[in-house]
């Protein structure tokens, strides 16, 4: 059965917003495979959900960048009552999670340019998608659509990712091989400056370990996460590949060659 996907085009169809849709509708099948480090992020936002005490029995959660329902199977078991809207920008990833998930709302979106009315939900729940957008209209349209003392629940990423790969690639060319993101606290001031109570902020390094570069760059494409600011117009010579992996083996560790994602957690509720 096909997936009963409402689809809303986006306000402004920028061109990076349309390479970031099609990396992620081209890494969907592949995508539960390779989420390590994502399963883990969520992982870690429900715990600091639950661990923050938010109470009650919201009428309406949305899942906002749900990719192919991870968590989407964690709010509906914590609430079974609750009317779970599915949105994300990739139709491909829309349709995995509608059959996690088959009773969900699934509406295909910009999650800067929410297409629900003000104050309908009693939950915002983000995992690994606030980076990819600008995070002050997120935080804009979380606040708009989240009823007053409803709870936002995001795990994103901060300023200082991968600095293994910029190890590597340093000198290699002129482009950017990470994807460059204002630093987290100003999204913390701007909650506080906003009025939100904010009840949990972390910010810590998830790393994990690959035995060389390649397996390194790999896992970070498997899941979407590819370059889309900025791209070489050629492939790199085998003698850059060489020196890349070289000053990548500057760097191993016994574990083997590490990646360092920086992640961030905030649970807030709304004035």
């Amino acid at each position: 059965m096909t997936a009963p996907i409402t689809v809303i085009s986006p306000s402004v169809a920028l061109p990076a917003k349309q390479r970031i849709r099609q990396a992620f509708d081209q890494a969907a099948t592949g995508y539960d495979a390779a989420a390590d480090v994502q399963r883990e992020m969520a992982d870690r936002l429900a715990d600091r959900l639950l661990q923050a005490g938010v109470d009650g029995e919201p009428a309406a959660i949305l899942d906002a960048g749900c990719g192919t329902g991870y968590s989407a199977r964690w709010l509906a078991q914590r609430w079974p009552r609750t009317e779970l809207a599915l949105l994300d920008f990739s139709p491909a990833m829309l349709a995995l999670a509608w059959t996690q998930y088959p009773g969900a709302r699934v509406i295909c979106a910009d999650i800067e340019a929410l297409p629900f009315g003000d104050g309908y939900f009693g939950g915002y729940w983000s995992s690994l998608t606030w980076q990819w957008n600008d995070p002050r209209r997120c935080l804009a349209e979380a606040a708009r659509v989240l009823e007053p003392g409803g709870w936002l629940a995001v795990a994103t990423l901060g300023a200082d990712n991968f600095p293994e790969l910029r190890h590597a690639f340093a000198g290699a060319d002129a482009y950017s091989h990470v994807l460059a993101m204002p630093p987290p606290e100003q999204l913390l001031a701007e909650c506080r400056v906003a009025g939100w109570k904010v009840r949990v902020w972390e910010r810590q390094p998830v790393r994990r370990h690959f035995p060389d570069a390649r397996s390194a760059l790999r896992s970070v494409k498997a899941v979407g996460a590819r370059e889309v600011e900025q791209r070489r117009p050629t492939p790199l010579s085998r003698g850059a590949w060489q020196a890349i992996n070289d000053r990548y083996e500057q760097l191993r560790e016994a574990a083997g060659l590490p990646l360092t994602y920086d992640g961030v957690w905030l649970i807030a509720t709304r004035p």
